[in-house]
């Protein structure tokens, strides 16, 4: 899940009536939420939504064939990629930008693992 994506989940939160509090969630660190006394995390439980489709191995079948995709692998994979590009680079947005991208990357990983 991108940035973007996100911050719509938590906006989205707040216009249907939930109360963002000042304590966050232990797996992924955005804030919690509470709405009819029920406290939650909206970005674990988008994210719990949108790979159901992941089976417990993390291999599942790519939507367009019927080859198998091994999500680790390609995680491994991008963050591999990543962190030679981070090695050869000066410019500090970029920097940056990579490092937000290794970040996610790495909190997906732990969360599928």
């Amino acid at each position: 899940m991108e940035d973007d994506e996100i911050l719509k989940t938590l906006s989205n939160e707040l216009l249907k009536g939930a109360k963002m509090l000042s304590t966050h969630c232990p797996k992924c660190g955005y804030p919690l939420f509470e709405k009819d006394g029920k406290t939650y995390c909206p970005v674990c439980e988008k994210f719990k939504n949108e790979n159901k489709g992941i089976e417990n191995n993390k291999i599942r079948y790519d939507s367009k064939s019927t080859t198998k995709v091994d999500v680790n692998k390609i995680l491994m994979e991008k963050i591999n990629y990543l962190t030679m590009k981070l090695k050869d680079e000066n410019e500090i947005s970029r920097i940056k930008e990579i490092g937000e991208a290794l970040y996610i990357l790495i909190k997906i990983k732990k969360k599928i693992e």
